[in-house]
């Protein structure tokens, strides 16, 4: 009934954009104009690449999504006892070249810099170009 009349004001079913409260846009916008400005110039003149890197967490027992059922019945998911996850760090490069690296550990920062480290001194990681 409800979905009915958000469908005559003109509303339809949409997944939300996810955007993290705490971000500052007009600190973002000058920051992209003024230090990604300065970072690309450096790199061009030193002939480098920029790596633009992130880090995720995957997990054996993670569960998402819905499982349907008829009432009264709830639906089961098995899953593992033991709680096994990995971690990943990964980089794309200003000039197309992907990296990546998994690794077991918490999701700490000292966990991230020693992936980081390892990677500059074999001066690459798994590469895909």
């Amino acid at each position: 009934m409800v979905g009915e009349y958000l469908k005559r004001w003109g509303f339809t079913p949409q997944t939300p954009m996810k955007r993290a409260y705490e971000q500052r846009p007009e600190e973002v916008k000058r920051w992209l104009d003024e230090a990604c400005s300065a970072i690309a110039a450096r790199a061009k003149r030193e002939k480098a690449e920029i790596q633009w890197g992130g880090e995720t967490g995957l997990r054996g027992d993670s569960q998402h999504g819905r499982r349907y059922a008829p009432k009264g019945k709830t639906p089961f998911i098995g899953l593992s006892a033991k709680g096994v996850s990995m971690n990943m760090l990964s980089t794309v490069s200003n000039r197309g070249k992907v990296r990546f690296m998994v690794y077991s550990g918490g999701e700490a920062a000292d966990s991230v810099f020693a992936a980081i480290e390892q990677a500059i001194r074999a001066q690459d990681f798994f590469a895909i170009e």
